[in-house]
């Protein structure tokens, strides 16, 4: 995929490359191995039917003992999936299907059997490249496709040494090999897809990022055109009014003057602040949440509170204020609320967890959706910026009415 040249690559943006596996994003990984190991399903019950029709020639007991450790190994994997887990490197799990598998039909007679009944000896070893390629990695697939070959093969033709059938064994072990060529290439096109979806993942993120820190850029000039300018003359205004009261034949005119300045100097301070928080530089991530809450809260006529166990969250104080001036600005706006309740607190000894939550009437993910089709994207952007730094962004409607916005994010 060839990259726009004003596009930085992984390696540019200070992204960690830790080869193949870093190109396919974790999520794809870990719907393939929950598959994977629902597919392992079908093994198990395509043994357990052979093993009930073709009951095995030689050491049954050993037999249904290997396939009974198959079946544990398979919904053991499966658990592991569901639990978004994968205790093992990728390698590990064709191997150990490759060596139970062979150990069973060598084991059951199914290599030696004269009358070549149990289909199991053969199509078993088709399972092998298959189950590999989910893991979207062509090198681990062929290995395991002629690793599986070669058992079939060998293990036939040594068990068949004295009534051999090669052409038999080495068309089946050609159709193994080419049922391995064509899970290699199926799984180096998704490897190639996925690959492509996170680099335009990433190329978004980073538009995000620009868009963003030109905006912030944005405001702190407007902030300090407001300050430098209109809340100057405003304040020079108020203070030539003050002159004035202080002379004879003071009208009522003069007052309301004064009053409507004052309104619009406390207006141009707070666009200002706003604009550009100087409180976040200054004070710090609290301070500035707690600035946020009272404009918030004196503009929504709802009561705002401030909870957080923690002063700071490092690096990124900036992203998660910005978050909060979107969330707080849309319950202003929208949730019709009584209480907003602002939390920040350690989530674990690697991330922090802001979260702001409200008793107003909801947001649906109906609204959400309409919301972006017409062109607002501020809780989106936000979403991919807080993702982008590695967190979790979630927004959910509460049982008890309400909306509840949360960011998990980790601090270095």
């Amino acid at each position: 995929m060839t990259l726009p040249d004003s596009f930085p690559t992984a390696r540019e943006s200070g992204r960690p490359d830790r080869g193949d596996m870093a190109e396919v994003p974790a999520l794809h990984l870990q719907r393939a191995f929950r598959w994977q190991a629902i597919l392992r399903i079908a093994i198990v019950v395509a043994l357990t039917a052979d093993l009930a029709v073709f009951p095995p020639s030689e050491q049954m007991q050993i037999s249904v003992t290997l396939a009974a450790v198959y079946a544990l190994w398979t919904f053991g994997m499966l658990w592991a999936s569901w639990r978004s887990r994968r205790p093992y490197p990728s390698w590990v799990y064709p191997l150990v299907d490759l060596a139970l598998l062979t150990a069973l039909i060598a084991i059951s007679g199914d290599f030696s059997d004269p009358n070549w009944s149990s289909p199991v000896s053969a199509d078993i070893f088709l399972f092998i490249p298959v189950l590999a390629s989910f893991q979207m990695r062509p090198v681990l697939t062929a290995a395991s496709g002629v690793l599986a070959a070669a058992s079939y093969a060998v293990g036939t033709a040594v068990g068949h040494l004295q009534q051999p059938y090669w052409n038999f064994i080495l068309m089946h072990t050609l159709f193994i090999l080419v049922v391995c060529a064509g899970c290699v290439l199926l799984s180096d096109v998704q490897q190639h897809r996925v690959r492509a979806i996170r680099e335009l993942a990433e190329h978004r993120l980073w538009l995000l990022d620009r868009i963003m820190a030109t905006e912030e850029r944005e405001q702190r000039k407007i902030a300090e055109v407001l300050h430098d300018g209109a809340l100057q003359n405003v304040l020079a205004a108020r203070h030539s009014i003050d002159e004035a009261a202080c002379s004879p034949g003071v009208t009522d005119a003069l007052q309301r003057a004064d009053q409507a300045l004052a309104a619009a100097s406390k207006q141009l301070r707070s666009s200002v602040r706003t604009l550009h928080p100087e409180v976040l530089v200054s004070g710090g991530l609290v301070p500035a949440l707690q600035h946020l809450t009272q404009q918030a809260s004196e503009r929504g006529r709802f009561h705002g509170e401030v909870r957080s166990s923690i002063a700071s969250a490092g690096s990124v104080d900036r992203p998660l204020y910005w978050l909060a001036r979107e969330i707080l600005e849309n319950a202003v706006k929208h949730a019709q609320a009584n209480n907003v309740i602002v939390t920040l607190q350690q989530n674990d000894s690697a991330s922090v967890k802001l979260s702001i939550s409200d008793d107003g009437v909801g947001i649906s993910n109906e609204c959400l959706a309409r919301s972006l089709s017409s062109g607002h994207i501020g809780i989106a952007s936000h979403r991919a910026r807080i993702e982008g730094l590695g967190g979790v962004f979630t927004l959910r409607r509460n049982a008890s009415g309400g909306t509840t916005a949360e960011a998990v994010v980790p601090v270095e």
